[in-house]
């Protein structure tokens, strides 16, 4: 009888842990998504202002606006690397530093670029999952009146104590590697001379459209 006591009680102090466990891990779990949904929510609501007032705005005004926050919310040095595979650690400081200035200017460039007009939209956010400590999936979509809408999701990192995006996948696509191909066979069949060429264009290119509006 004594056994059967000490087992009755040593169970019910397992059992109390483990429930113990079972209620922290999923709360704590959770607060780390809501943190990753948070930064999500901060894109999308900068990127629908722009589109809002893209006209107001023009190209200048929606780079100045989307400019700290893409900065604050994107993981633009982590993408910048990866979208260099291997040519990135053959790159000399200076090298990195002037590749690194011109995809910061080149990705807000292209934001500003492509958030200009509005019709009604409005941007959904789903709850995230988690897909490793450190890394976090939150869909989400931006959906038009009476049209289909179109798929925004993100993949975020934690970065000491900050969630930011890392990909983003539009409608199935990731962009991270569809820069990535893109950057790599340019390194690889012309050089980084020629990569920062191009993205001196697109720049300019997309600039250029302030004359336009």
């Amino acid at each position: 009888m004594r056994i059967e006591k000490s087992s009755r009680v040593f169970f019910k102090i397992v059992g109390a842990v483990l429930l113990a466990c079972l209620l922290f891990i999923p709360v704590s779990g959770r607060a780390e998504q809501k943190e990753a949904e948070t930064t999500v929510k901060k894109l999308n609501a900068t990127l629908l202002e722009s589109m809002k007032n893209g006209k107001e705005l023009g190209f200048q005004g929606r780079y100045k606006l989307l400019d700290s926050v893409l900065r604050d919310v994107l993981a633009i040095r982590y993408m910048g690397e990866k979208c260099l595979g291997e040519y990135w650690k053959g790159l000399n400081p200076e090298q990195k530093q002037q590749y690194m200035d011109l995809y910061t200017d080149w990705t807000i460039s292209a934001y500003a670029g492509n958030f200009d007009g509005y019709a009604g939209e409005i941007f959904e956010t789903y709850e995230g999952k988690p897909l490793s400590a450190n890394m976090a999936y939150v869909p989400s979509k931006l959906v038009k009146p009476k049209e289909e809408g179109n798929e925004f999701d993100y993949t975020l990192r934690r970065f000491q104590d900050k969630w930011r995006v890392v990909d983003i996948k539009v409608e199935g696509i990731s962009q991270l590697t569809l820069t990535r191909d893109q950057f790599v066979t340019v390194m690889k069949n012309q050089g980084f001379d020629a990569l920062l060429g191009i993205l001196k264009d697109k720049v300019a290119t997309l600039h250029g459209a302030v004359k336009q509006e």
